[in-house]
């Protein structure tokens, strides 16, 4: 199957390794913390390594349920821990049906670091460990089992399961997997016009950057990035608020005059002497206050008083034009007037739509061995 042609700048091998190595250390100092290093030692010491929430509030009687609860988001985040669930036809009311249990990415991590060498020991101490009828019934409970790995995946689950394979060292694995399905759902598929990042990031709550965790989806071929059909460059009058391709020379030159008329009917005859000034050196007053818009430009072009005028009217005026302005807006005497603005560039936003590939995955599923 084809994947998406989108090109991007490939960092170099120094680059990936140095990114790699520090997903590494990041993640293992998420596991080495403390509480959720005893979490995960709490999951390796479960009979079947899928406890429950009840289960690890138990062995954690120093600890409040929603304070492990923080801590095994954590580990889910960074791909260390997964929630299962029991399908909706094998749950019973008086039985749990949602458990915790280690990744593949976070056992590999932990065999690499030296820290699975106790699994038994710590299995061995489970035994003794004294429990309720409650906490003994919750441990024997039926869990989520190795069924899936042979079944087909289809629809959100399909998606779901291969972003978090592929992305599961990403801190934004979860934010990933919350658009390619609501896209999905959603129907922005290869027909669609596509939405802009703005568009997206409005309809759902990112926890991290909505640029990064698109570019994620792009990556993996689940999204496609793409231009709308039209011109690559918007070129938009800031005064008119209007798209003016085809007429740039001739607004530029009426931003100028604009502008240029705008100075001259807002200058006062008054002139005192300037604050820190010497002998002899004098600024004329606009508005009764604050210094002139031909002062400003005279010295943002350093050309004298008098020649601002055949200045801005000769050479790149386009780039003249949003440097005055941008020298005005900066300046604290004056304050811009609506009668002139700039002449900006502008490319249309990229749109974010379901690939080909993304469809397929959901459509004709996913085998998660594959």
């Amino acid at each position: 199957m084809a994947h998406n042609t989108t090109h991007r700048d490939q960092p170099d091998t120094t680059d990936a390794i140095d990114s790699t190595v520090e997903n590494k250390r990041q993640r293992l100092n998420v596991v080495t913390q403390e509480t959720r290093f005893v979490l995960i030692q709490n999951i390796l010491s479960h009979p079947q390594q899928l406890p429950t929430l009840k289960e690890l509030d138990y062995v954690n009687p120093s600890k409040s349920k929603s304070t492990i609860r923080e801590h095994l988001e954590v580990l889910i985040e960074h791909g260390i821990v997964a929630e299962r669930t029991l399908p909706k036809d094998q749950r019973k009311r008086d039985l749990p049906w949602r458990f915790y249990g280690l990744t593949d990415a976070g056992r590999e991590l932990l065999e690499e670091m030296g820290l699975l060498g106790a699994e038994g020991t710590l299995q061995d101490m489970y035994e003794m460990l004294e429990t309720t009828d409650e906490i003994e019934k919750y441990a024997q409970a039926p869990r989520p089992g190795n069924e899936s790995k042979n079944e087909e995946l289809t629809g959100s689950s399909a998606l779901v399961a291969y972003i978090r394979d592929q992305k599961a060292n990403t801190h934004s694995v979860g934010d990933q997997v919350s658009v390619a399905t609501a896209l999905y759902e959603n129907g922005i598929e290869p027909d669609h016009d596509g939405l802009t990042r703005n568009e997206i990031a409005e309809q759902l709550a990112f926890e991290y950057s909505s640029r990064t965790v698109l570019n994620h989806l792009v990556d993996l071929d689940i999204l496609e990035e793409f231009q709308p059909p039209g011109p690559s460059t918007y070129v938009i009058s800031e005064r008119r608020d209007q798209i003016i391709n085809g007429e740039v020379e001739e607004t530029v030159d009426e931003e100028i005059e604009r502008l240029i008329d705008h100075m001259v009917a807002h200058m006062d005859d008054r002139i005192v002497p300037m604050d820190d000034g010497q002998p002899g050196d004098r600024v004329v007053i606009a508005d009764g206050a604050g210094r002139t818009i031909r002062s400003i430009l005279a010295e943002e072009f350093e050309v004298p008083s008098d020649d601002v005028e055949s200045h801005l009217r000769e050479g790149d005026r386009l780039t003249k034009l949003n440097r005055v302005v941008d020298a005005i807006e900066e300046s604290e005497d004056i304050e811009k007037g609506d009668d002139y603005g700039r002449v900006i560039f502008r490319s249309p936003a990229y749109r974010y739509r379901l690939s080909e590939f993304g469809v397929s995955l959901a459509e004709d599923g996913l085998s998660v061995e594959g």
